[in-house]
């Protein structure tokens, strides 16, 4: 029988349905009272509503594309304590070799992870492609955050550590793409720490650094009409839903969200049309003397066109 991932019901944004709610009541008043003014300024609220609301839903809950890796990958399945499925792919080789854990970015999967280690399978390295909670096989949240997802991949790290033969590994590193890219800053040291064998570097393609700079960036032109409400939104039903009460907007940037302590490499698309280079900028003030940052003219964000990346990383790898 085929598991079908399962979708809870996603958080409201309560503010925002009681701009509409009051807004909708206005235009009702205003046409049956020949208040121009009224319906005019009510239909504007409606506006506003509207723009909220799809700022908050398209923040809280990805949409699902439910591909999966070449059959050289194994899906496998861990169940957290509340019962929710967190979905990887699997790829062992027969013999002692490295070992490479991959996150993938917003509203992708494991899919786009299996091209982006493709010179780490060239070089015989073990492969475990991870679907974030929401994204692939995995089932999504009630409200979507890089905390919860975090976490629940750490669970599941902490409990393969019982179930993986480490005499056939090597050596442990993480790579993360754009949202990958962030769940990695934030949990690399907490990963390795769940597993026998530290992580011994942490590659970072594009990642993304604060959640705060994508919001900016999600809610100008018109969408600024949204931006103070969804905001309020977002934080209420963090208070509500989240993970941890005790964070606030600022625990979703670097450096306060978190920054490796082992080794990283970091390749940059120079045209990032997602998150542009002011990521790469929030955290190069804190990278280590055994940091390595390329910027790859060629590369882009998304899609097949993969620049230099391939030398790159074989570059990395054989160093």
């Amino acid at each position: 029988m085929t598991y079908s991932p399962i979708d809870p019901k996603v958080t409201r944004p309560i503010l925002t349905r009681i701009i509409i709610v009051t807004s909708l009541l206005g235009i009702a008043f205003g046409i049956t009272q020949l208040e121009i003014l009224l319906g005019v300024l009510s239909i504007f609220l409606l506006m506003v509503g509207i723009v909220s609301h799809k700022i908050f839903t398209g923040l809280v809950r990805p949409v699902r594309k439910i591909r999966s890796p070449s059959s050289d990958f194994t899906l496998c399945r861990w169940t957290s304590v509340n019962d929710s499925s967190v979905a990887r792919f699997e790829r062992w080789l027969d013999k002692p070799a490295p070992l490479i854990i991959a996150i993938h970015g917003w509203q992708s999967d494991s899919s786009s992870s299996e091209k982006r280690i493709g010179p780490f399978l060239e070089r015989d390295y073990h492969a475990v492609l991870i679907d974030l909670p929401g994204h692939g096989h995995s089932d999504g949240l009630a409200i979507w955050t890089a905390v919860e997802s975090g976490r629940n991949v750490l669970d599941m790290m902490r409990d393969l550590a019982n179930v993986w033969d480490w005499s056939q590994i090597t050596s442990v590193v993480l790579l993360g793409h754009s949202m990958g890219g962030f769940v990695s800053l934030g949990f690399a040291d907490q990963f390795s720490e769940a597993l026998p064998m530290p992580i011994e570097r942490v590659y970072l393609e594009s990642p993304m650094t604060s959640f705060p700079m994508v919001f900016a960036h999600r809610t100008t032109g018109i969408a600024i009409m949204g931006r103070h409400i969804s905001r309020l939104d977002l934080q209420w039903s963090f208070l509500r839903k989240g993970p941890d009460s005790k964070l606030n907007w600022s625990h979703f940037s670097v450096p306060k969200w978190g920054v490796p302590s082992m080794e990283v490499r970091i390749l940059q698309a120079k045209e990032d049309i997602a998150l542009g280079l002011e990521h790469l900028e929030l955290l190069q003030p804190h990278a280590n003397d055994d940091w390595e940052i390329v910027i790859d003219e060629d590369l882009k964000h998304f899609g097949a066109s993969r620049g230099n990346a391939y030398s790159t990383y074989l570059r990395w790898i054989d160093d």
